[in-house]
């Protein structure tokens, strides 16, 4: 199991006010989670963690790994002062090198794959069990919530204080924001460690241009080319221009089955 998170959470919030006879109304956040997983199932006292940020931005958000934001300003930043002495093997590494976005009960997934670039949306369709149970996590009073997606079921705490209707990874449309939310076996848990109000989104990997590099595909093609990818790893990795060692095919054949604890197991 997962050794519980005690990182206190940072936080920097107020509450929308009435200026000048009217209700602000505009919503710009930005809101750290981070997960404590397990990448492989046969191996229950290796987990990982990451931080992920959600972006709010009045009615649509963005989620994405901190690292993959982090590669993307270092890459942009190369390119703007025309060094193009790109060394992948000394820039920060990510599984999660995904951006979902939701908008208007929408769930939108880009992921970069090697050469390749997916896209596939979904409805947001979490059939939360409200319970009535309540417990205090850091300084606010949540309320436990229970729903059924991709082959789990997920356990969620959210707090009605925080008139923002989202969470982490996919998951939204509670009646408040979702502070912690883990599956019944602990193997993927997200806790709120941040949040900050009025934050100007500022990325490449929000941009359109970014987006439209997607190929748009369902989510049963999507899940079809990912087993392919892995099946067939050291080609695609050749025939996106990596090289890989003789030495080492081994260990990134390795490295693939030890990834069989994907966050949704259908």
């Amino acid at each position: 199991p997962l050794m519980k998170n005690h990182a206190r959470l940072r936080f920097c919030f107020f509450l929308t006010s009435t200026v000048g006879g009217q209700n602000s109304i505009n919503k710009k956040y930005q809101i750290e989670d981070r997960l404590e997983y397990l990448s492989d199932s046969t191996d229950v006292n290796n987990s990982k963690k990451e931080d992920f940020t959600l972006f709010i931005d009045n009615n649509k958000s963005y989620f994405t790994s901190n690292i993959f934001l982090k590669r993307d300003s270092i890459i942009n930043s190369l390119k703007i002062n025309n060094n193009l002495e790109l060394n992948f093997s000394k820039m920060p590494n990510t599984r999660f090198k995904y951006v979902i976005v939701k908008e208007n009960n929408t769930i939108n997934y880009y992921e970069s794959l090697l050469k390749y670039k997916f896209n596939y949306n979904e409805e947001s369709a979490f059939n939360w069990q409200l319970l009535n149970e309540k417990t205090k996590i850091d300084n606010f009073i949540c309320q436990k919530a229970v729903a059924n997606y991709g082959g789990r079921t997920w356990i969620a705490w959210y707090t009605t204080e925080i008139p923002i209707y989202d969470g982490p990874y996919k998951f939204n449309n509670l009646p408040g924001l979702i502070v912690k939310i883990s599956d019944t076996n602990n193997n993927y848990s997200f806790n709120l460690i941040s949040i900050r109000k009025d934050v100007i989104i500022d990325n490449t990997v929000f941009k359109e241009n970014y987006f439209n590099q997607h190929k748009k595909i369902t989510k049963e093609e999507y899940f079809k080319a990912v087993n392919n990818i892995n099946e067939n790893i050291i080609n695609e990795m050749s025939a996106s221009g990596f090289t890989v060692a003789p030495e080492s095919v081994e260990k990134v054949k390795s490295n693939i089955r030890r990834r069989n604890n994907p966050i949704e197991l259908k």
